[in-house]
């Protein structure tokens, strides 16, 4: 765990307020000295309204303690209480290892009724071997530069527990927050895979809380990005015997297809049941019936990569198997529907079908794709993870900038608009449902950059080899840096000059061509 010490100092009289620039997990103490008794308010707190802590009733911090002193010189160590999670009954991660005290995130300090000088010392957590210097991103868009660099300090400074969480709310590994968490951890540092094999071998242990069915689909994924990024043979192996049971195949009906009917049955204590996304607001007026298109998608995705993670061909054989009958049953008139029984194809099912190729022509991807270009982002943080590999995957490159620098309220510009400077569980505020201001799954753009624009992913365990593939759209410019276990890869893209740093002992493929060690003009 990585401390760093922040410290400011200020005359008070009665009110004093202290910015520290970016949130952080974090502890706070305080010194002053007192020429009579004093009683002093102290409040940490994630968002402001100018120089007064704001309290919310959501899930950003405010933390209100009330301090009796002496006369004479004091030293205070704000007491952060004992975390509890939204809802105590399910497993979560408290202190993070190497903190000394229970740490909150929080950005600023008020103190009233005070007189005098105040010298407050945050003391922030970051995220074992993290190197700012080991990834970087610079382009010719602004808007997009200020997306990058959010984002990568959002997956920095809310990657801090023995395991990736889904927040300050509940503070508990899920699968979909895995996805984007771990994505945006490897496209920025090398230094550090202990996180993401911890919470791997949580799902195996503790998997019965994941309610949603996608996300528990998404387990193969995991581990195929894993071993990728890191070339951990030895814990997917360990993992494998284990990882069929992630599949669901006992909630297949007579038609081959997943159908929440039979959940219930089948894993009466889990409450299994499909989200689609989250919150429900952010479903488009995706029409759920017990038979529904996303889920079957991610599980024909699943048993590919389970093909690629094994070998074994009864793996395709089942993906092929859902892949007909969705086509079968799900489909109706060269569009995708919904649910069995709707007429209704929104974004999400639109996006779904192209990232996972569900189309057969071009005439149903062009349908599906026009779908996705009218509705935008009509989706939430988790889902745009999807939506932008879904484009990309169909080369509509200006549409992936697009969305990445958009600034309506359903955008990441928005989050800093509104104030926040780590990822929010949701869009906006004006969206409504749960939020806190310290989740990594808002943070897509830490991976999405990376891999959809720059165009850079492994296809080799521990990077040996890997794709370079920009779709850079209409940007004049732009310089990535990706850190891999064997030395950085660098893109340097230029309309009249493009250049690729491979490092020692690995291979980089552009457009079928192999590039060995050394620096090439593409």
């Amino acid at each position: 765990m990585k401390k760093v010490v922040q410290t400011q100092k200020k005359d008070a009289y009665q009110h004093c307020f202290f910015d520290f620039g970016c949130n952080a997990y974090s502890t706070l103490k305080i010194e002053l000295d007192c020429p009579f008794p004093e009683n002093i308010e102290i409040i940490v707190s994630e968002s402001a309204i100018g120089d007064q802590a704001e309290h919310t009733i959501d899930y950003r911090t405010f933390i209100q303690r009330i301090i009796q002193t002496s006369v004479g010189h004091q030293v205070i160590d704000f007491n952060i209480p004992q975390y509890i999670p939204a809802y105590g009954c399910n497993p979560y991660c408290s202190c993070p290892p190497g903190a000394d005290t229970e740490v909150a995130p929080f950005r600023y300090v008020e103190i009233n009724r005070h007189y005098g000088e105040i010298t407050v010392h945050r003391t922030a957590y970051y995220v074992d071997g993290w190197e700012d210097d080991e990834s970087d991103f610079s382009c010719s868009d602004e808007a997009l530069q200020k997306v990058w660099d959010f984002c990568k300090y959002s997956i920095k400074a809310e990657s801090i527990f023995d395991k990736y969480v889904d927040g300050e709310r509940e503070r508990m590994p899920y699968e979909a927050d895995m996805m984007i968490n771990q994505l945006g951890h490897f496209c920025n540092s090398c230094g550090n895979f202990d996180t993401a094999r911890n919470t791997i071998d949580y799902f195996f242990e503790f998997g019965q809380y994941t309610w949603p069915t996608e996300w528990r689909l998404l387990t193969p994924r995991l581990i195929y990005d894993y071993l990728m990024y890191s070339g951990d043979t030895r814990s997917v192996q360990r993992w494998l015997p284990m990882l069929e049971s992630k599949l669901l195949l006992d909630c297949r009906d007579g038609n081959n297809l997943l159908n929440q009917a039979l959940y219930k049955s089948k894993y009466p204590h889990d409450k299994l049941q499909d989200i689609i996304d989250h919150p429900p607001a952010e479903r488009d007026n995706y029409e759920l019936g017990d038979v529904n298109i996303v889920p079957n998608a991610f599980l024909a995705d699943a048993l590919k990569i389970m093909h690629q993670l094994t070998g074994q061909s009864k793996y395709l054989c089942k993906a092929a198997e859902v892949r007909t009958a969705i086509r079968q049953h799900l489909m109706r008139d060269g569009l995708f529907v919904d649910s069995i029984g709707s007429q209704h194809t929104n974004l999400h099912t639109a996006m779904i079908a192209l990232r996972f190729d569900l189309c057969d022509t071009p005439q149903e991807t062009a349908a599906h794709k026009a779908i996705v270009l009218n509705k935008g982002m009509a989706c939430s943080v988790y889902g745009a993870q999807l939506l932008i590999e879904a484009c990309s995957k169909h080369n509509m490159a200006e549409h992936v900038l697009k969305l990445l620098t958009g600034n309506s309220k359903r955008s990441w510009l928005n989050m800093i608009a509104e104030g926040a400077t780590t990822a929010t569980e949701i869009w906006s505020l004006d969206i409504g449902g749960n939020i806190d201001w310290t989740h990594a799954w808002g943070a897509a753009p830490a991976n999405l950059i990376t891999r959809e624009v720059a165009g850079i992913k492994p296809i080799a365990a521990g990077f040996k080899k890997f794709t370079v593939d920009p779709q850079p759209a209409s940007l004049k410019y732009f310089t990535l840096k990706q850190p891999t276990v064997h030395g950085a890869i660098v893109l340097d893209w230029q309309e009249n000059a493009k250049l690729l740093t491979v490092p020692p002992g690995i291979e980089a493929v552009y457009k079928g061509q192999v590039y060995t060690t050394g620096v090439h003009s593409l």
